[in-house]
């Protein structure tokens, strides 16, 4: 029997087919957590009367953050929050990304944060992978049947890997709106999804644009953009090269609204044998990915970017600053974070990232 939170992140379209449900995991009315805002100038948002005549496609472009979700009954009438409390009604940190060829997904219910130790001393491994949703991937739009098709090319959830989402969209006073789909009550999730003859939850995840930073054209804008990985080097502090575990997918993306996000996913990763992930396999899952979010700052001076993480896949990391030295070089950016000391060594990673592409502040991809 599926959980009303794995309900949340699988949905079913006719035929049976399991997907992924975009609004996975999807946080209460209003703003879910108060973050550090980049600087943005003023009237840097662009107004809607000046996109009317942009296609769906070049509207999607930039950094959306989850506003509120509405939920409704099978006839349309909102729902109360005594109605099914556990479907779309958890405090919700998110985030949605396009570029014009490729999105990326990471959201985070509200956790409860134990000192500074990582999730994996806590041992609260399984509730962390349920309360955090990442996917990333090349997508289309479809303006004629009003969806998004997704092409999910790395998820937290490896059963999601290789599968494609199709939520229906609208545009809203500004807003985008996504509709995943219906949800299911806890006594009427299956297996395979709803059961037959549920009425099930309708959602509508209302995410609200991100201005751009008055960074944006300054130090920022060599960053901005999609990049994916290539390859991580380690050595030691002599120059000595060691061998280190390569990841199979993953995206880096710095956004002209002065929020990044990354998504790292090992290969040949094995899809959980249920729905929901038994602890086991909820260990397996965080071990073979690493994802997190927030706003960034640039020190070009001091060559350092720094990522200020509003959320991570482990909760014992948000709100703790990732510096890490950059050099781009031959199309590629290089990150180095701070040296390491591993198995007794002081050792030095560095993390190669290709661009995919470039986003410019100035063509209002805010």
């Amino acid at each position: 029997m599926m959980t009303a939170r794995e309900s949340r992140r699988l949905g079913f379209l006719a035929g049976a087919v399991v997907v992924a449900v975009l609004a996975g995991g999807l946080g209460a009315c209003g703003t879910a957590s108060s973050l550090p805002e980049p600087d943005a100038p003023d009237g840097a948002e662009v107004p809607e009367a000046a996109v009317d005549d942009r296609d769906q496609g070049a509207r999607l472009v930039g950094t959306w953050r989850l506003a509120r979700v509405e939920r409704y009954d099978h006839t349309g009438a909102p729902l109360s929050h005594l109605m099914h409390p556990t479907i779309g009604l958890a405090p919700t940190l998110g985030f949605v990304m396009f570029d014009g060829e490729r999105m990326a997904m990471v959201m985070q219910e509200e956790v409860d944060r134990v000192g500074t130790d990582s999730v994996f001393a806590s041992g609260d491994v399984l509730d962390a992978v349920e309360r955090y949703t990442s996917y990333f991937g090349p997508y289309v739009v479809d303006e004629a049947r009003g969806f998004v098709s997704q092409q999910i090319a790395g998820s937290l959830n490896p059963r999601l890997t290789g599968g494609r989402i199709e939520p229906s969209y609208e545009f809203d006073a500004g807003r985008l709106v996504l509709l995943p789909g219906r949800q299911c009550p806890d006594s009427y999730v299956t297996d395979r999804g709803c059961a037959y003859g549920t009425t099930g939850i309708e959602l509508r995840n209302v995410w609200e644009r991100l201005p751009r930073s008055a960074d944006s054209g300054g130090e920022a804008r060599p960053f901005l953009g999609f990049w994916e990985i290539d390859r991580i080097e380690r050595r030691t502090l002599d120059g000595t090269e060691l061998p280190v575990e390569q990841f199979g997918a993953g995206y880096l993306i710095y956004m002209p609204s002065g929020y990044m996000a990354v998504h790292l996913m090992r290969p040949d990763r094995r899809p959980y044998e249920g729905p929901r992930p038994t602890a086991l396999e909820a260990h397996a899952a965080m071990r073979s990915y690493a994802s997190y979010f927030g706003p960034f700052s640039v020190d070009a001076e001091a060559g350092v970017v720094v990522h200020h993480r509003a959320g991570h896949l482990d909760p014992g990391s948000i709100g703790v600053a990732a510096p890490r030295a950059f050099e781009f070089r031959d199309g590629q950016l290089i990150l180095r974070p701070p040296v390491a000391t591993i198995d007794g060594q002081e050792l030095q990673t560095s993390v190669f990232w290709n661009r995919l592409g470039t986003l410019d502040p100035d063509a209002g991809q805010d």
